[in-house]
């Protein structure tokens, strides 16, 4: 694939000779080597790189010529934040490790609360990843400084406005939350054989979700830990709610099924003793899940 040829069609600039074109292939072709380098993993195209860069580079002046437009790029953060805006899962996961991560060592000299933290990065996470009847924003990314510092930003402004909205109504408390995870059953057997088996079972819970590929991992963290719906989690990576909502189950259902087999593994019991502790395990994975996950 050519890429001069695609980045002009989307650019606001244009070049006549013929040298001019093929120093810009040239170009093109090694901002993309660049961008690919530290993402190997993330399956972006050439097509929706260029188109990117082409939206965000700003006519060549007469004293940088074609080669100073470039100059100033970081093509690794902008194949990133391309990608995210494409809703590449394996990107996704990157930016979450990567930047949303770090959100609360940016945002250190502020001394915000543990709750505030956590709503500053689902806000930060939402409000650039999600796609609306808009691209999500992080398509406004231009590379021309550090990814990292365009997210100091952008996360510096979300907790203000969060501590100004905090000032005028009352917060959710952590007890709501609490109220708001699937609740015991209360059942004395169920609950005798929880405390028994509680070390084993957390144990087979936890090996079971590192089990998992990375997509269903953040899949659940996005749905246990930062409470997203999945009509959210559609919007995030680009699907409708029916689609999210069948990956949500899948990977609820295959961390449960490996917590089966692994107690079964691992617990000598007999079958009566076995069918009580998988009736234990059916009626508590979810709440198990959520407390593993948010404590990780």
């Amino acid at each position: 694939m050519k890429l001069a040829p695609a980045f002009l069609s989307r650019a606001s600039w244009h070049v006549e000779e013929a040298v001019q074109l093929e120093a810009l292939e040239g170009l093109l072709r090694q901002v993309w080597a660049e961008g690919c380098r530290p993402w190997p993993d993330i399956p972006l195209s050439q097509d929706a790189f260029v188109a990117s860069l082409a939206t965000h580079t700003p006519s060549p002046s007469v004293r940088t010529g074609i080669a100073g437009v470039f100059a100033q790029l970081t093509p690794g953060d902008l194949y990133l934040a391309c990608a995210c805006a494409e809703g590449i899962p394996v990107a996704l996961a990157a930016f979450e490790r990567r930047h949303i991560a770090s959100i609360p060592a940016t945002l250190g000299h502020m001394k915000l609360t543990e709750a505030v933290l956590d709503d500053v990065r689902q806000q930060v996470r939402e409000h650039l990843l999600v796609r609306t009847d808009r691209p999500p924003r992080i398509s406004e990314y231009s590379g021309r400084s550090p990814l990292a510092n365009w997210l100091r930003v952008v996360s510096v402004r979300t907790a203000l406005s969060l501590l100004r909205t905090a000032r005028e109504e009352d917060a959710t408390g952590d007890e709501a939350i609490l109220e708001s995870l699937p609740a015991s059953v209360g059942d004395p057997e169920t609950e005798a054989i929880q405390r028994r088996y509680e070390g084993e079972f957390r144990q087979a819970m936890e090996d079971a979700f590192a089990a998992l590929s990375s997509k269903p991992r953040y899949l659940l963290r996005l749905h246990f830990v930062d409470r997203l719906s999945t009509t959210k989690i559609g919007a995030l990576f680009n699907v409708n709610q029916s689609t999210a909502s069948r990956w949500l189950q899948s990977a609820q259902q295959d961390v449960h099924d490996e917590t089966r087999r692994l107690l079964k593994e691992r617990l000598d019991l007999s079958s009566q003793d076995f069918t009580s502790v998988l009736r234990s395990v059916e009626s508590q994975l979810d709440l198990s899940l959520s407390r593993i996950l948010t404590e990780a």
